[in-house]
């Protein structure tokens, strides 16, 4: 069959145009998605919540601290009344700190898991577990050890 334009050499020009054209666009593409990824790579070491967590369970360490006080000196006839008062005040303490984390979106929680007396029936060390989620990081401590001295 004839052709209608004899000369096909500008074919190849043209050919090697789009391809040029379109890895110049796969470059632009990959640069792109390279600048998103390292944003928010090095965005998320400054997501993340450490000083909060920390804020957490040092004020968590204090509290525990003067509810085994507070707990001794509420004892009113035995000292079976000891750990019933401490954990009230903790209880009280988990209830007040849940509600002010929950107004900005964040859940804690913290727990007692058991506590060791003395030889005088103080509260000698203590074991809480505190959980943190704020929707993006989640945070279970191992039991924290708490050593309360008088």
């Amino acid at each position: 069959m004839a052709s209608v334009i004899d000369d096909t050499g500008g074919q190849w020009i043209a050919l090697s145009g789009l391809a040029i054209s379109l890895s110049l666009v796969l470059v632009a593409v990959l640069i792109n998605q390279a600048a998103v990824t390292d944003y928010y790579s090095s965005y998320a070491a400054l997501e993340f919540p450490k000083e909060q967590i920390r804020e957490i369970t040092t004020q968590t360490q204090e509290s525990a601290k003067g509810a085994a006080q507070l707990a001794w000196e509420l004892n009113n006839a035995s000292n079976e009344t000891v750990l019933s008062n401490f954990t009230a005040l903790l209880g009280s303490y988990n209830a007040q700190t849940s509600m002010i984390y929950a107004v900005h979106g964040e859940t804690l929680n913290i727990t007692l898991v058991k506590s060791a007396f003395n030889s005088t029936h103080d509260i000698d060390i203590i074991w809480l577990n505190i959980s943190y989620n704020d929707g993006t990081t989640r945070y279970a401590s191992e039991p924290e050890i708490i050593e309360v001295k008088q």
